[in-house]
């Protein structure tokens, strides 16, 4: 089984986007519900993991992180410095043994950005975050929900349950089965189910803090 390539977020995802003026999702502040628990983490530390061109990035910085912005696009990344000049990134496969020291990080940001992965890497993209974040710290986010059912077309396979190979590309769709597999080792702050709207459509959504 492949993983969604570089040739598709950078050609494709990222080209259309950037291109074609469609991040009409750069002003969804999803966040700021949630800036009471984000206030309370003391070390201000954050990796904005698959930060796509900066959205959530530039909402950090304003709330006083010091944020490094991960992503497996060149492309999207060279954007995000463009609008973000004071920005530091990183280019890396979130699949791969994240490049930071265990207990280093107060908060991992992961938007739309880990619903791609089949459940083994999934499980262990959690552990890895686990890994770097410090006692205490938060990982937040959001990913798709399984009750996006447009999502499912004639031509759509599933690879194994709400994992799916669709429109050329992977993604999974998550449900509260899955996240009860994944949080074990997780205090469950936060998480609800919410809509949004990402290039002109409605999507939706699980969001999640969940404290080390």
């Amino acid at each position: 089984m492949q993983d969604n390539s570089q040739e598709f977020w950078n050609n494709e995802y990222w080209k259309d986007v950037i291109d074609n003026n469609k991040a009409d999702f750069i002003q969804d502040s999803w966040m700021e519900k949630y800036i009471e628990e984000i206030n309370k983490v003391e070390c201000k530390n954050a990796i904005d993991l698959g930060c796509g061109i900066g959205q959530d990035t530039k909402w950090l910085l304003d709330k006083g992180f010091d944020v490094i912005s991960c992503d497996f696009s060149k492309r999207a990344l060279n954007k995000l410095e463009e609008l973000i000049p004071n920005g530091k990134t990183m280019q890396i496969d979130i699949k791969e043994k994240l490049p930071f020291k265990d207990n280093s990080v107060g908060l991992i940001n992961a938007n739309l950005s880990i619903h791609y992965f089949d459940m083994e890497n999934t499980i262990k993209i959690f552990n890895e975050i686990n890994r770097i974040l410090k006692p205490n710290g938060l990982f937040v986010g959001r990913v798709n929900s399984d009750k996006n059912e447009e999502y499912i077309k004639e031509d759509t396979q599933e690879i194994e349950k709400n994992f799916y190979y669709m429109s050329g590309r992977y993604k999974r769709l998550f449900d509260k089965e899955q996240f009860d597999i994944l949080t074990k080792e997780w205090n469950i702050i936060a998480l609800n189910e919410s809509i949004t709207v990402r290039k002109g459509r409605k999507k939706a959504l699980w969001e999640f803090i969940l404290q080390k």
